[in-house]
């Protein structure tokens, strides 16, 4: 039996509105069970949130789909790799089928704690994000995009449109995108072509025509879960360069087709999950070099996991995985075919084993109360033919002495051989680059050479990260964390450090000068490097402004900001024997900043969407000797960079007038109109320099760098 107090029962198509929107926006599930009421809150995860993003808190992130989402998600809370993503709490086959979905489909967004890494078969290290979606959804929206250099010159044009559909468990999305960008050539930059007037003729943006497209179905049959999606690209480039002081006209395609085909359900207590993955592209590139390529991947993925046993402190889990593939290829350079195939596998397999466990809300608390904590362990093994493969081993121990305070530890070590593409890819020019030569004291632009080097030996990397975090507290959600990472690498896969003599001595075969000794060209194809050690000390801090009352904006008005810093304690490398250790904190084989700083702010209310970001990178010297400060170093200057969006709502999605609210009127065509304004690189801010000596640096100057500079991005989102 039901009430409504303090009045009426309402009539009934306002009844039966307020139903609808009370089934779309309830997040808990309720069941009986003799008597006793158990609410359990859909979607969630095998572990409590360590922070949650509500539909208002989404919104202001004023993103067009789930995936730019989360990538300000990322960036607000300084994840240091992607986040491993499950939908409603679970693990499926592909979360990238949810990727494209607009940000309005989302009920919540859950940023789980680190130990989270280890139950959802995760590395450690790696952090989980759990996105709800709502139970009801659908839409067909689009956008249009106009943007362009305020320095003039490059432009860029895009369309997208979708269909997103959801119904509990079912879901269907496709969509497709064209995009143009302009070329920006180097007559359009006077102060460029001042510095290289060799460069008079040539691009130095291309110009970039794309088409992609994407379609995923998931289906609930019975208790498993199906799922089916495809995506294809095509891209056309065309772009300008001088070689041997001629210009030479270098056009590029590139065609992909990709297609993944899974289910996820249940067998005799493992949740299991399985597909099958297959890839085509194909490539050509004509000007400097003939270059034609056709690859073609198929792949069968793998995994499960299931609770073992139950100990004191809760159920130890197991995770198992595994990956086989075959690859195959063929490659036409200037008229020379080479065809290659490769089968790859790989197997994982991981523990987690609950170590504490803490009373449980109207638990009676024992004698001694040391909160929970967990261990997991994991390993892996892949082999390749032709290279050999790899393995790994990582553990993670994590321990929460009270709710608001976590402290993570890990570590990881793996053998790593080269992929087949880092060994025989053919060889093929990229786009042109601006290099400072310490050798002549010149700012030069060179084409860089790409491709495999088939000496390339297998590298081996150890890993150490420690982490404090606390929060969210106060009305505010204040929430911070300080992390500890430590990286050694062995015989490390890498591109060529930066152009100094000590690099050049190493690696003579790797420059290319004309008679004149001039700088022409550089052979990137990665080396080994014998060793490099990196210690970082990151640490941040977020909170929500809490907008409280009875006022009509407060459930309409969210801020949330963040502030990250970075610290660089050490960075090192050895490149070859013999040689002397390259300090790059000190300058040696191209500088690295010691301190870099970022922030953002994600702001709503009412019809309005304010999103900024800036990023700050200290200044730092590149030595044009190893060891010893010189008159010819290269000093780049503190950098600072600040992005700013602004976003209007023209009208709320699935709005009507009053006039089309009575029965018989027509329900307006298009809903939910955003206008959104974007400006990055709001202060037009260039990378600059100077000599060790105080004179100007070639190649530092105002478009040497970054030739872009400040873009103003015009946006229209509609729903139809």
């Amino acid at each position: 039996m039901s009430a409504v107090a303090g009045g009426e029962a309402p009539a009934a198509p306002q009844a039966a509105a307020a139903a609808t929107v009370a089934a779309e926006e309830e997040d808990d599930a309720t069941v009986r069970l003799s008597g006793v009421e158990v609410v359990a809150r859909r979607g969630a995860a095998k572990t409590p949130p360590e922070t949650e993003l509500t539909p208002e808190e989404i919104e202001a992130l004023g993103a067009y789909d789930i995936g730019e989402a989360l990538d300000r998600i990322s960036s607000a809370y300084g994840l240091a790799d992607p986040p491993v993503v499950i939908i409603n709490g679970r693990r499926v086959q592909n979360a990238g089928d949810y990727m494209t979905f607009p940000p309005d489909a989302l009920s919540r967004v859950e940023l789980l704690p680190e130990q989270a890494a280890g139950l959802y078969g995760a590395d450690p290290g790696r952090r989980v994000v759990n996105i709800v979606l709502k139970r009801e959804f659908q839409s067909r929206d689009g956008q249009a995009m106009l943007a362009g250099s305020t320095a003039g010159g490059r432009s860029t044009a895009m369309l997208d449109a979708r269909r997103s559909a959801i119904a509990n468990e079912n879901t269907s999305q496709m969509g497709g995108r064209l995009t143009h960008d302009t070329s920006l050539r180097a007559d359009e930059r006077p102060d460029y072509l001042r510095d290289n007037s060799e460069a008079q003729g040539a691009t130095l943006r291309p110009q970039s025509t794309s088409v992609t497209a994407n379609m995923s179905v998931n289906r609930r049959l019975g208790d498993w879960q199906a799922a089916f999606s495809a995506s294809g690209r095509a891209q056309r480039d065309e772009s300008v360069s001088r070689r041997d002081d001629v210009l030479a006209r270098q056009r590029g395609q590139q065609r992909g087709l990709s297609a993944s085909a899974g289910a996820n359900g249940q067998i005799k207590g493992w949740s299991v999950r399985a597909g099958l993955d297959g890839q085509l592209s194909r490539s050509r590139q004509e000007g400097l070099s003939d270059r034609e390529s056709d690859n073609r991947t198929i792949a069968l993925n793998l995994s499960a996991d299931r609770p073992l046993l139950t100990l004191p402190a809760g159920r130890m889990t197991m995770d198992l995985s595994g990956r086989v593939s075959r690859t195959s290829s063929s490659t036409t350079v200037e008229g020379a075919t080479t065809e290659r195939s490769a089968e790859n596998a790989d197997v994982r397999g991981g523990l987690t084993i609950p170590l504490l466990r803490a009373p449980q809300p109207g638990e009676e608390a024992g004698p001694v109360n040391l909160g929970s904590a967990s261990l997991s362990l994991s390993g892996n093994l892949r082999r390749q033919s032709g290279s050999g493969g790899g393995e790994g081993l990582t553990g993670a121990l994590s321990w929460s002495p009270i709710k608001l305070l976590r402290l993570n530890g890990s570590w990881a070590r793996s053998y790593d051989a080269p992929s087949d593409q880092q060994l025989f890819d053919a060889p093929f020019y990229g786009d042109p680059i601006v290099v400072f030569d310490f050798a002549t004291g010149q700012s030069v632009e060179v084409l860089p050479l790409y491709g495999g080097n088939p000496a390339l030996k297998g590298q081996t990397a150890e890993r150490f990260s420690l982490s404090l975090s606390a929060g969210p507290v106060t009305p505010w959600r204040l929430a911070a964390n300080v992390n500890y990472r430590t990286s050694d690498t062995r015989d490390g896969v890498s591109s060529l450090p930066a152009v100094t003599p000590a690099v050049e001595a190493a690696f003579p075969e790797r420059f290319q000068r004309d008679a004149e000794g001039r700088l022409v060209g550089i052979d990137q194809r990665s080396i080994n490097l014998l060793s490099s050690r990196s210690d970082t000390l990151a640490s941040g801090l977020t909170f929500a402004v809490p907008f409280g009352g009875k006022t009509p904006l407060s459930g309409t008005t969210s801020l949330r900001a963040s502030l990250n810093h970075t610290l660089q304690l050490k960075k090192s490398t050895l490149i070859r024997a013999g040689y002397p250790v390259m300090d790059h904190l000190a300058g040696d084989g191209g500088g690295s900043p010691r301190n870099e700083v970022s922030g953002t702010l994600d702001a709503r209310r009412d019809k309005w969407t304010l999103n900024a970001s800036a990023r700050w990178r200290q200044a730092y010297r590149t030595r044009r000797d190893t060891g010893a400060d010189g008159p010819s170093d290269l000093l780049v200057e503190d950098f600072t960079r600040i992005d700013l969006k602004l976003g209007y709502m023209l009208a709320r999605p699935g709005a009507r007038p009053a006039t089309a609210a009575q029965p018989g009127a027509a329900p307006p065509r298009i809903s939910g109109l955003r206008l959104g304004l974007e400006i990055e690189n709001l202060l037009d801010a260039r990378p600059k320099a100077r000599l060790g000596d105080g004179r100007p640096a070639p190649g530092y100057g105002r478009d040497d760098q970054d030739a872009t500079g400040r873009v103003v991005r015009l946006t229209l989102r509609g729903r139809f």
